[in-house]
């Protein structure tokens, strides 16, 4: 099984802005954990279509804990609906695996 790992350059720029807004206090970590999970997840379903399973893989795991992460700590900032966050993005995964 090859894995590289490696993430696509919208992430890592994502990344990086998101790195930069926390640490000026413009953004909160709960918010760029959002923005990453999203980031990953797109980047996962593309290598899954692409035929890449492991770092397909690999990556909807790292939108998981991403989002996992933001659930945790959204809860007491704000009032979201994380099941919809979740059902939209389990809906995301489905509809793009069908393609």
């Amino acid at each position: 099984m090859d894995i590289d790992a490696s993430i696509s350059e919208e992430t890592a720029h994502t990344i990086i802005k998101n790195l930069k807004l926390f640490h000026s206090g413009h953004k909160y970590i709960t918010e760029c954990h959002f923005d990453e999970s999203d980031n990953f997840l797109k980047d996962g379903i593309e290598l899954l279509q692409k035929g890449d399973l492991a770092n397909g893989a690999l990556q909807v795991y790292g939108a998981g804990l991403n989002f996992a992460s933001y659930a945790a700590k959204i809860k007491g900032q704000k009032n979201v609906n994380l099941y919809n966050n979740f059902a939209e993005n389990f809906g995301y995964i489905m509809n793009s695996l069908k393609e």
